[in-house]
């Protein structure tokens, strides 16, 4: 279920937002300060959601003479504002000098889209000057479904050159990718995934890596009807990419296969070339 939340910080009771204002830290400051965002973060980053769990999150934010924050917890990237600012019980700042902390708590659950959020803040100074700032977080639901093989994927295939005389050879290009790992955890292109015994730590886990060493078998399928045509079986180089070149007579689909192997699931890419004489 998409949805965005977009709230004032208020105080408020058990279940809803909490806010938490700091101690004044520069009380000795000009008065005319301006408003400035000093900080935001989010915990926990990742969430992680199993089974039926309901994870609190909350973004704390650290201000300089600021008169009021809202925030705008956003899974969709488009971003949004509340309605009213300042909002009923939303917290003023006793002086422009002051240095806040200000903290606001959602609670997510499975029916939260997983991926990438991001935190939105607008801070307004005593002055009406508003500053902006961005953060973001990532969220894993995890549920028996996502149980299964590592993703792979063939990134930037491309037969060339396109349209190819006919008897002239062409060029297939590309890479073999798998989901890069984070403990037992990979990045699927869609969502956070449980890992197997071939997930490892590489730390960049919300993205892919190269595969090599993994046959890339070609088929080829004319236009005019047919069927796919096994043509030939490459590996891909340490890096994971691969290039061959194939002789073109008619105008078709070429298309290269990673049949997959024990903990890595499959995939393949296809281009359609047209021969001129």
């Amino acid at each position: 279920m998409m949805k965005r939340i977009a709230t004032t910080l208020v105080a408020a009771a058990m279940g809803a937002s909490v806010l938490t204002v700091a101690a004044p830290a520069l009380a000795d400051t000009a008065p005319d300060t301006a408003v400035s965002i000093e900080s935001v973060k989010v915990t926990p980053d990742p969430v992680v959601i199993r089974g039926r769990d309901r994870v609190a999150v909350t973004a704390t934010v650290e201000t300089v003479a600021a008169e009021s924050v809202k925030l705008d917890f956003d899974p969709t990237g488009q971003g949004g504002q509340s309605d009213c600012n300042p909002c009923p019980g939303a917290a003023k700042a006793s002086g422009g000098s002051e240095t806040k902390t200000w903290s606001k708590t959602i609670v997510l659950d499975r029916h939260d889209p997983a991926g990438k959020w991001n935190v939105y803040v607008e801070a307004t100074g005593f002055d009406g000057k508003v500053v902006k700032a961005k953060s973001s977080f990532y969220v894993k639901v995890v549920t028996d479904r996502h149980r299964g093989p590592r993703a792979t994927r063939i990134a930037d295939f491309d037969a060339s050159p396109e349209p190819v005389k006919k008897g002239r050879k062409l060029s297939l290009t590309g890479q073999l990718q798998t989901a890069r790992c984070y403990g037992d955890w990979w990045w699927d292109g869609d969502a956070y995934v449980v890992g197997g015994n071939r997930c490892r730590d590489d730390h960049r886990w919300h993205s892919w890596r190269h595969l090599g060493w993994q046959d890339i078998k070609v088929y080829f399928h004319r236009a005019h009807g047919g069927k796919w045509e096994y043509v030939d079986t490459i590996e891909t180089n340490p890096d994971g990419s691969f290039y061959t070149k194939i002789p073109a007579y008619w105008s078709g689909t070429w298309k290269v296969v990673f049949e997959g192997s024990r903990g890595l699931s499959g995939s393949s890419a296809t281009d359609y070339v047209k021969v001129v004489r």
